[in-house]
């Protein structure tokens, strides 16, 4: 029994054809994510998932980078303990496996850590800034969009903002935020 198992372990990854496929599969996926992200590319949805109200998302061990990072670590181990270190194969199999599954675990604590340093930045939420007062930055023209500008929580934000009644704005009016007519615009009256 040990025996056809043996041959069949050796029938199949005797050539290491398996094990080339896997590292190059997996660092072809690596690669191309990290392209992907360096040029803004990426889909940033495994990172950033959850809107932060009480509302967590663990990461997902069946992500692009745990199963890139998986083939391979997995194909080079396996490579480098029958080319270099002439292990046979089932040695070569059981420790590719362990290195393969040890990425999975380390790729997830990577993302752990890096997701605690994750910020909105210097964005200001426009909940918070209704009934503040601001200040007409871009002129908002007759029943058109402009931008103004508030100072809130050691923040200088620029909002889109339309006026209530209808008229034109110039630049440093005052005005005061009365509400939101969408997710990116407030509505303000002058002062």
């Amino acid at each position: 029994m040990i025996d056809i198992l043996f041959d069949k372990l050796v029938y199949l990854f005797g050539d290491t054809t398996i094990f080339t496929f896997s590292a190059y599969v997996g660092s072809g996926i690596l690669l191309i994510q990290f392209i992907f992200n360096l040029f803004g590319w990426a889909d940033t949805e495994d990172f950033n998932e959850g809107d932060g109200v009480g509302e967590e998302k663990k990461f997902k061990y069946l992500s692009i980078q745990t199963i890139g990072g998986f083939l391979m670590m997995f194909g080079w181990t396996a490579i480098t303990c029958q080319k270099e270190f002439n292990f046979p194969i089932p040695s070569s199999l059981f420790l590719s496996l362990l290195v393969g599954l040890c990425s999975v675990f380390i790729i997830n604590l990577i993302f752990k850590i890096a997701k605690k340093f994750h910020s909105s930045g210097n964005t200001c939420r426009l909940d918070d800034v209704i009934g503040k007062e601001a200040l007409v930055y871009q002129r908002i023209p007759k029943n058109g969009v402009g931008k103004i500008s508030i100072s809130f929580q050691h923040l200088t934000c620029e909002i889109d903002a339309i006026s209530h009644t209808r008229e034109e704005l110039p630049s440093f009016t005052r005005v005061q935020i009365l509400k939101k007519k969408d997710d990116v615009t407030v509505v303000v009256m002058p002062i």
